[in-house]
């Protein structure tokens, strides 16, 4: 295993070389983390098998599990180090209309492609499988962690990892390559302001590969006494320790449910880590609670380094046999998943969000194609100077949005598994449409009221 994630590492580093060396790898913002992924599944055993990637007992390549070892590290990090804080009523006002409109995205894309899915599926593709469905938005919405955790949820079909990862791989391409043509379809028709001057310094900002001394930051802080223990291996240690138990843990916890319910890792490991840093915080040693001694921007480096790492190894692992088998179906629903994004972004954003509507509707297209570091990146490249509050909003309302994530990943592989696949699917396409209802009267309301949105 040391082995290989030497490997995945020395791809990283040459990845980020090159995309410092090749100016058409930074200015289209195609991540390193990507590029040692291509790299890999060129000269690993999915292509030439030229790397001594390691095998099992029967041959097969190891780069097939660290998916889901490195989705539940990354999970693990998510509650860790986070402590709520009582917001003020106005923030809490203002980040509701974000709330309501990306939920609502993440579930009509879910709601959209398992009923339109299930239809395809009877009428086109009568050979594939219904776990087929799922996996376009679980690589869209989701991303290579989305993925990588349905995949491993779905053990009873081999081809789910490949699909997953190839979804999510074209979705990346769809938040660089469709994000950039709609920025620059919004400067045309005066959705956003046109900035020759501020947008292009965004997108070079956006795409440099390694920061100028001006703008480089602090990981994080030194909670720990270094003659005790180094901060970094403290932080590292919890969330190693989170995973083992959340391992351990597994197979109990999945005796005691029915067989039909999919209990993840994932789904333990990060109420684990919650229920760790709530302990921690009424922990008092030495005079001090323990649980002020995890910071969450250790952790949240920890986190992005997992995710790094999972791309690479997502995109490594890809049976590019299986992507040929399942050209022309990936191809459809591909386009069905951009579709939904596209149509989202232009029919409903502006008349949730209003003037500024634009900025907002293309941070969600770039979170619903690609992750939310794509929606950062396209933000900054339509709203150089920040002068809209998606990014302050959107953090607001991610406090909610994710644990309510996870219910909908255990409810759609819950109905994926009893067989009522696309009656989960109306349930969705029923709950987008009310949120979206709410996300509207909420910003018509604010307007009213005379609030900034």
């Amino acid at each position: 295993m040391l082995t290989d994630i030497a490997l995945v590492s020395a791809l990283l580093v040459l990845a980020q070389l090159l995309r410092a060396a090749i100016p058409l790898l930074s200015r289209y913002l195609i991540p390193s983390s990507m590029i040692a992924g291509l790299l890999a599944l060129a000269l690993g055993p999915g292509g030439y098998d030229l790397l001594p990637f390691s095998r099992d007992a029967f041959g097969a390549p190891l780069l097939l599990t660290y998916p889901g070892v490195l989705i539940t590290l990354l999970f693990a990090t998510l509650l860790l180090g986070h402590r709520p804080q009582a917001a003020r009523g106005s923030v809490l006002r203002n980040s509701s209309t974000s709330f309501l409109y990306n939920l609502a995205s993440e579930v009509m894309q879910y709601g959209v492609v398992i009923c339109v899915g299930v239809l395809l599926l009877a009428v086109v593709f009568n050979d594939l499988r219904p776990e087929f469905i799922v996996m376009l938005p679980a690589g869209f919405a989701g991303g290579h962690g989305t993925a990588a955790l349905y995949a491993e949820a779905l053990p009873g079909w081999e081809a789910a990892r490949s699909v997953g990862f190839t979804f999510a791989t074209v979705g990346i391409c769809c938040a660089v390559f469709g994000g950039l043509a709609l920025i620059n379809l919004a400067r045309r028709r005066g959705w956003v302001a046109a900035s020759d001057s501020g947008s292009a310094a965004a997108q070079a900002s956006n795409g440099q590969s390694f920061l100028p001394a001006t703008q480089q930051d602090s990981l994080g802080r030194a909670t720990i006494n270094g003659m005790a223990l180094e901060t970094l291996a403290w932080h590292v240690a919890l969330v190693l320790g989170i995973y083992g138990a959340a391992m351990a843990l597994l197979p109990s916890l999945r005796e005691l449910l029915p067989a039909r319910f999919v209990l993840p890792a994932f789904g333990i490991a990060m109420l684990l880590g919650w229920l760790v840093q709530v302990v921690f915080d009424r922990l008092h040693l030495g005079g001090q609670r323990v649980g002020e001694h995890i910071d969450a921007q250790v952790i949240g480096r920890i986190g992005g380094l997992c995710s790094d790492y999972l791309v690479a190894c997502g995109i490594a692992s890809i049976n590019v046999q299986i992507v040929l088998e399942y050209a022309l179906p990936l191809a459809v629903f591909s386009l069905l998943g951009l579709a939904i994004c596209v149509g989202w972004l232009l029919l409903v954003a502006p008349r949730v969000f209003g003037a500024r509507w634009f900025e907002s509707a293309i941070f969600t297209y770039g979170w619903n194609t690609g992750t939310i570091a794509f929606g950062v990146a396209l933000l900054r490249v339509a709203d150089p100077r920040g002068e809209t509050r998606v990014l302050a909003d959107y953090g607001m309302a991610f406090i909610a949005i994710g644990p309510l994530e996870a219910l909908l990943y255990t409810f759609v592989l819950a109905a994926l598994a009893a067989g009522y696949l696309l009656q989960a699917g109306v349930v969705l396409l029923v709950l987008a449409l009310v949120l979206t209802g709410l996300a509207i009267y909420r910003a018509r309301s604010s307007a009213t009221d005379g609030m900034p949105r």
